[in-house]
Parts: C-alpha cells; structure tokens; sequence
C-alpha cells in the first residue's frame, strides 16, 4: 500500500501552471535585455573605430611640413603645411545586422583610408566615413596638403552608421575634429550618439 501510495505522488495542474507561469515571467525579462546586451556589444565596434580614425587623422595632419621659422602661437600659419584627406567612406560595405569584410583590394575608399592609417580586417557592422569640412568630399588626391585654417576651424567628422536590428532606423556615432591654438588636431570629448542601439 506504501509503494502505491508513492508511484501516485507527482505534480498536479496547478503547480505545473504556476511553474511555467513563472518561466515566461522571466524570459518576458530576460530575452529583451540579453538582446539589448548584444546590442550593445555591438555598437562598442564604433566608438573605437572612430577614436582609430582620430589618431590617423591626426598623424596625417601632423606629418606636414613646416618652415624654419617659428610658428606664432594662437592661429594657424602661412609658415605650417598640414595634410589632410579629401574625405572617404567604406562604400563596400551597407549597414546592417550582419558583419561585412570589406575587399580593400577593391574598395575606392583604400587610399584615404590608408593615409588614416586604418584599413580593418575584421568584419564590422558599421559604415565608417571621414567627411571633410564643408560636407563633401573634394575630387582629385587621396591626400592634400595646405596651409590650414584657424583656430577652431572643423576639419572632419568622422562617423560611423549602423542598423543593428535591419529596420528603417540606423544608429549614428559622430567625432567632430578641428583645430586648435597649436595648429593641431583636437576632438570633442565624447562621441556623439544618435540611436545607439537601432
């Protein structure tokens, strides 16, 4: 009679409802934030991509030439050669929710890239584009060296665009560069971010 008794024990309706009640309870939590996660994941591809553009941008524009006279502080000078790139961006490769290799072989854009001292093997999810002053990129030359402008005068934004869940939204990363009072390359603080996780 004992035996039987402990053969007939389980689990009744109820207490089976209430488990899976309490399963979907917290995947309705969990799966939104483990996805808002890996979006986040993501999006870290940007930031350091475009600090990378940075310092190549920077490098490049630093590695003008310059005469033997003393270079006035404060603007910059007629006496300071600065090079810079006619803008670029990674046309061969479209934003979406899947990394793309870009063929630098092949890619119009390898040049200028090159000049920045960035050219990535790894797939990225991002468009990356180094966009001159003014909004366009000029014909001619991947690289072109001048006297530059004055102080406060923006030289690039560097930006990255993505769609990390292929919808009609795309997230926007941007560094804004100009220069500054020692006839260098400066950038804003922070990154500006515009629908981070789209």
């Amino acid at each position: 009679m004992l035996n039987r008794r402990r053969r007939e024990t389980g689990f009744t309706l109820i207490e089976l409802m209430i488990v899976v009640a309490i399963i979907g309870i917290l995947a309705a939590i969990a799966i939104p934030a483990f996805i808002n996660y890996v979006k986040r994941s993501k999006t870290s591809e940007a930031p350091a991509n475009l600090k990378a553009l940075f310092t190549g941008a920077s490098s490049l524009y630093n590695s003008g030439t310059a005469s033997m006279d003393l270079i006035a502080r404060g603007a910059g000078t007629a006496n300071s050669t600065r090079c810079v790139i006619n803008g670029t961006a990674t046309t061969a490769n479209v934003p979406s929710d899947q990394k793309s290799v870009i063929d630098w072989s092949m890619a119009a854009s390898a040049p200028q890239f090159a000049a920045l001292n960035w050219q990535v093997s790894d797939p990225i999810y991002y468009l990356y584009e180094a966009v001159p002053a003014g909004g366009t990129a000029v014909a001619g030359t991947a690289v072109a060296c001048s006297n530059m402008n004055a102080i406060s005068t923006s030289v690039y934004t560097l930006r990255a665009t993505g769609n990390l869940d292929a919808d009609t939204v795309s997230s926007i990363f941007e560094l804004n560069v100009g220069v500054d009072e020692g006839n260098a390359l400066y950038r804003n603080a922070e990154i500006f971010a515009q629908d981070a996780l789209e």
